[in-house]
């Protein structure tokens, strides 16, 4: 087993910009892991706060991003990259077990496997509520739970997503083989590929929904059972990520290749389901009957705010091009 290993040198890939207050703890977390055939690549986009000065305390590789966008920045970290399996790593993650990377790295034994990433997101007792709330819900956007495309295990849903997929249990991991028309929203947050399959394709700029819909025809992708805690601030950054997101795509910055395999029939009954409001609050309760916490109430108002923040800006949006 050991001798597999040393032939798997991974390269972690890790953008920053302004991360001053996550960086440290996620590079203390790497430096903790039992799995040491690595090598960090720090990735930043011109960072203005002490992003840098902490890191440079732990003699890393540090390369420069001139576009600044994490999407450019991921790719120019894999043209870098030296190890046979890429593994990206947010500012704002933080590995919660020493052998984490080992477990990460292990279903990559199978030649079949192309990618993995961890079944659900991790929090800790002292994490802010919507670290928590994002955790339980398997992502940080209600509205593509309601659509299926999370990629991380939903307490309510109790399913890492709604899309469908072909599953076979092995004893470290669920080995997946997706839908190629219905792919789900991973590829970021702890996830590892084959650097050889990255190659095999256009990874520029890196669209983690894109990429793994490009390469799911070629492989497996593995869920692995232990969780990666992914850090969010707080109430008013969560909506300022969505109103972020939607202006990227609205405005051609962000242009997706994968639309996850949704047919617009699809979305009037969904948006109905919403509207109604008693089918949200239901799965508030049964989220907090499955794993008791009282993130949970944040849930529909979650819901509602990024459901009011999209719809907004798809009228505006439309009204502009008129």
């Amino acid at each position: 087993m050991g001798v597999i290993f040393q032939k798997m040198k991974v390269s972690i890939v890790l953008p920053t910009y302004n991360n001053e207050d996550t960086i440290e703890e996620c590079l203390r977390s790497i430096r903790k892991q039992d799995f040491k055939d690595y090598e960090l690549l720090i990735i930043d986009g011109g960072s203005t706060d002490k992003t840098l000065i902490l890191v440079e305390k732990y003699n890393v590789k540090i390369i420069k991003n001139p576009y600044r966008v994490e999407e450019k920045g991921r790719a120019i970290g894999i043209k870098n990259a030296k190890g046979s399996i890429i593994c990206f790593i947010d500012a704002d993650n933080i590995l919660l077990t020493e052998n984490w990377l080992k477990d990460m790295v292990k279903p990559f034994e199978d030649k079949q496997i192309i990618g993995a990433d961890t079944l659900y997101f991790s929090f800790r007792k002292e994490d802010s509520l919507i670290t928590k709330y994002c955790s339980l819900m398997g992502g940080d956007d209600p509205i593509a739970i309601y659509f299926g495309i999370y990629d991380r295990y939903n307490y309510f849903k109790q399913n890492w997503t709604g899309l469908p997929y072909e599953e076979e249990k092995t004893k470290d991991y669920l080995k997946i083989r997706l839908n190629d028309n219905n792919i789900p929203a991973m590829g970021s947050n702890g996830f590892l590929f084959r650097k050889s399959i990255l190659n095999s394709i256009n990874y520029d700029p890196f669209i983690h929904t894109d990429i793994v819909y490009k390469i799911a025809k070629k492989g497996y992708f593995a869920k692995v059972p232990i969780g990666l805690i992914h850090v969010q601030k707080g109430i008013l950054n969560f909506f300022q990520k969505k109103i972020r997101r939607i202006k990227r795509r609205l405005s051609g910055e962000i242009k997706l290749d994968n639309n996850y395999g949704l047919a617009k029939k699809e979305i009037i009954p969904k948006l109905i389901y919403l509207v109604l409001v008693l089918p949200v609050l239901y799965d508030t309760i049964k989220g907090f009957i499955k794993k008791p916490s009282l993130a949970w109430l944040f849930h529909p108002f979650a819901t509602y705010i990024t459901l009011f923040i999209y719809m907004v800006y798809v009228v505006f949006y439309k009204l502009k091009v008129k």
